[in-house]
């Protein structure tokens, strides 16, 4: 996959079918629009394309909650491998900020993108003061040189699905619902990085990863997992907090206790998959309470995980 990003100074000189939006989680809403996107490509011999920004700086724009399902990196994996051509991570300035949704179809959609086919979802805007709409795109496709496809929006329990649909499950820690949502489990990627070799002294040895400041969590405590260690798979539990019985720090990290797994990996990247909330994070009197918890932590995930 092509992946253009930190620069608005590019022009593609193949024919691309796109779609446009932020993609935050790439939840099943956003690959129905990725399905057509490649069936219409495949159709016309042009490139499948999506086209987002990068994080929008708190400096031009201060929303009230800058926090993302997935990072950009992650982004970016799950879009290759739902098989786009070309990912465009448009910077987000205070130019394009201010640019006329005109202009922005002429200029950016229609002239660096090369669209022939112009994919969005019923409720998608953009430009100044959020002019430009999907009817905005459908109203001019003929004058500026591209098709355009309106795409209704997917639901699931009588709510459309939505980046903030997902967002409200996460925040209570609904995983199941969030990985329904998201056709996928929602996994927080990261280098396993040395932690307080607590659990070694219990014969219990994790892995860390701590993610960054800008990914959204489910609440802290303890998820039934499955991690991804090169392209390996294994089950375990893994407890998202500040571990507050061994430390003091309130920097959250992501500690998961892999079932059968021995080997050496800080410094590797590697993926938790979050599949079921167990329970809250809690302080224990000592580590021999903290011990027996997490005993039954993992009876309780081999049970969910048949094994």
């Amino acid at each position: 996959m092509r992946y253009i990003h930190d620069t608005q100074d590019f022009t593609i000189e193949d024919s691309t079918v796109v779609t446009l939006g932020k993609f935050d989680g790439v939840h099943l809403g956003h690959q129905k629009l990725l399905g057509i996107v490649k069936e219409k490509a495949g159709e016309y011999g042009a490139k499948a394309a999506a086209f987002t920004f990068d994080h929008i700086p708190v400096s031009l724009c201060s929303l009230p909650n800058q926090s993302f399902i997935m990072t950009n990196l992650e982004r970016r994996k799950v879009m290759e491998k739902l098989g786009m051509d070309i990912l465009i991570e448009y910077p987000f300035t205070n130019s394009l900020m201010n640019m006329e949704a005109e202009d922005f179809l002429r200029n950016v959609v229609k002239r660096q993108l090369n669209a022939g086919c112009v994919v969005v979802g019923t409720d998608y805007t953009f430009g100044k003061d959020k002019r430009g709409n999907a009817g905005m795109i459908a109203a001019m496709a003929d004058e500026i040189g591209f098709e355009a496809i309106v795409v209704e929006k997917e639901c699931y329990e009588n709510r459309e699905i939505s980046s903030t649909y997902v967002r409200d499950e996460l925040r209570v820690g609904h995983m199941e619902t969030v990985n329904m949502l998201l056709g996928r489990p929602y996994s927080v990627c990261g280098v396993v990085a040395k932690g307080s070799q607590i659990g070694r002294t219990m014969e219990l040895p994790t892995i860390n990863i701590y993610p960054p400041a800008g990914k959204l969590l489910p609440p802290n405590g303890v998820y039934a997992s499955v991690t991804l260690v090169d392209g390996e798979k294994f089950y375990g539990v893994t407890n998202v907090g500040i571990k507050p019985t061994v430390k003091s720090s309130s920097e959250i990290s992501v500690e998961t206790f892999l079932f059968g797994f021995s080997g050496d990996v800080y410094g590797s990247s590697v993926e938790v998959q979050l599949k079921h909330f167990q329970r809250p994070e809690m302080k224990f009197d000592d580590i021999d309470a903290l011990h027996k918890q997490i005993d039954a932590d993992v009876a309780f995930a081999k049970e969910l995980f048949l094994i």
